[in-house]
């Protein structure tokens, strides 16, 4: 089939995956950190956050790809769920950290009272309560793993490796396009993600408005 789409999806649907666990993972931790411990350096490493979210990648693509390259870490999905964490979790860990400060302390503190744990108040009554900052991470996450084309294009070279946003450039020549076939793959590609943001896009609304509030 022209177009690998059987592969591209399963290879887009690993990246997307793994990389919204690893950042759900590392933006939960480090927002938790950040929200509930009191350590010199918190509000300027928010702001460093902040800030980390609105570099242009492309200020640090070509000394990346000389690191990856010593590493073995080019033409891996490995080494492209890496950097797609990196780029993600500065502004999860940025958004879920506002959830968390809405947060009451009592429910934490009652639940400290009854013996739980940093780990089971997390677990029991963070991520009951913040769910719905949870999910826009992963939504954004998604939503800009499984769009994402310049890195893809640049540290996969292998076509059994590369995504569904690459696919679009098999129906291009040198001096020519199949437009027809194009749009049909685009077509592909994008209803997918349009069905999961139209389905949820209230709680995604609702996540980003909350997660707007608090600082």
């Amino acid at each position: 089939m022209q177009g690998g789409f059987s592969r591209t999806v399963l290879n887009t649907l690993i990246l997307t995956s793994s990389t919204i666990l690893v950042v759900l993972v590392l933006g939960g931790l480090g927002a938790f950190a950040l929200a509930r411990f009191r350590f010199a350096g918190a509000n300027a490493l928010s702001f460093y956050l902040l800030v980390g979210t609105s570099m242009p990648a492309l200020l640090f693509m070509v000394p990346l790809y000389f690191m990856w390259a010593r590493l073995g870490l080019v033409n891996t999905l490995l080494g492209l769920i890496i950097i797609y964490a990196a780029l993600y979790s500065p502004f999860a860990t940025y958004l879920l950290r506002s959830f968390l400060v809405s947060i009451p302390m009592d429910f934490e503190e009652a639940a400290r009272i009854d013996g739980a744990n940093d780990l089971q108040v997390l677990t029991s009554i963070i991520l009951p309560l913040a769910w719905p900052g949870f999910l826009t991470v992963v939504l954004v996450v998604g939503l800009g793993v499984w769009n994402e084309f310049l890195f893809a294009v640049t540290f996969l070279q292998d076509a059994n490796l590369k995504p569904i946003s690459t696919s679009v450039l098999s129906f291009q020549t040198r001096y020519s396009r199949d437009w027809g076939l194009t749009s049909a793959a685009s077509m592909i590609m994008i209803i997918p993600v349009v069905i999961l943001f139209l389905s949820l896009q209230r709680q995604f609304i609702e996540g980003l408005a909350r997660g707007g509030l608090k600082g």
